[in-house]
């Protein structure tokens, strides 16, 4: 892993590959297009996902990358989709605990022509693990709301998907009317931000990702000791 090169950014050729898969979704087009893909969009994030974990490394925080493992497919599960194109138009990859995709708890990065975005938390985690996070959040609402807090002094907000409890989950009624109520019906725990491409195109590039990560670290923790709190033994 550690022979991997700084960054270099992602060139002009990178956005220019994802702007025409968009429009040429199927496989007579990608095959013979894939070296492109490769070198213009998987090494490079590759590149980024490695660096960056170097750098998080240097600060002492716990997150990891492999240059396989911390990388989201190209090809589309569409077994159970309408959707039968089988490529996505974007490239993702996360820094883990693990330094795996599939671990909760990460900072994602999401290369998409005019809709790059950064993310973090925790999305449609198990149901032990939202109950962890209930039973926190009722046991010590200041500790969850100071979390909160934390990220908007820093310009991010905390959000969840569209499909949140209409009701109070079971065993939580009695606090309908707490200052947690709201985050009590959530099932995701989430922080985005845009991403410029120009700005996926520097080198330094992984600086941004090393600071996005420090401002949602509270938030990372924060999940983290719920996700610890379950696998530990009584």
């Amino acid at each position: 892993m550690l022979d991997f090169p700084p960054f270099p950014g992602f060139r002009d050729e990178a956005f220019a590959f994802l702007r025409a898969l968009k429009e040429n979704n199927d496989r007579d087009w990608f095959k013979p297009r894939k070296a492109t893909f490769d070198d213009e969009l998987q090494w490079p994030m590759r590149c980024l996902l490695v660096d960056t974990a170097r750098r998080l490394a240097e600060e002492g925080i716990p997150l990891l990358a492999d240059p396989k493992k911390s990388i989201f497919r190209i090809y589309r599960d569409t077994r159970f989709s309408k959707n039968k194109d089988p490529y996505k138009t974007h490239v993702g990859g996360v820094l883990s605990r693990t330094g795996t995709a599939k671990e909760h708890g990460g900072v994602y990065v999401h290369v998409e022509p005019d809709a790059s975005f950064f993310g973090a938390g925790f999305y449609h985690p198990d149901k032990t693990l939202v109950a962890a996070w209930r039973e926190h959040m009722v046991n010590t609402p200041a500790a969850f709301l100071d979390m909160v807090s934390q990220l908007d002094e820093r310009g991010l907000e905390l959000n969840t998907t569209d499909d949140s409890l209409k009701r109070m989950p079971r065993g939580f009624e009695e606090y309908a009317d707490s200052d947690v109520a709201d985050y009590l019906r959530w099932k995701s725990y989430l922080v985005g931000k845009p991403i410029a491409d120009e700005a996926l195109q520097a080198s330094d590039f992984t600086e941004a990702v090393v600071q996005f990560t420090k401002d949602v670290l509270p938030f990372l923790e924060y999940g983290w000791e719920r996700m610890d709190s379950i696998t530990m033994p009584a």
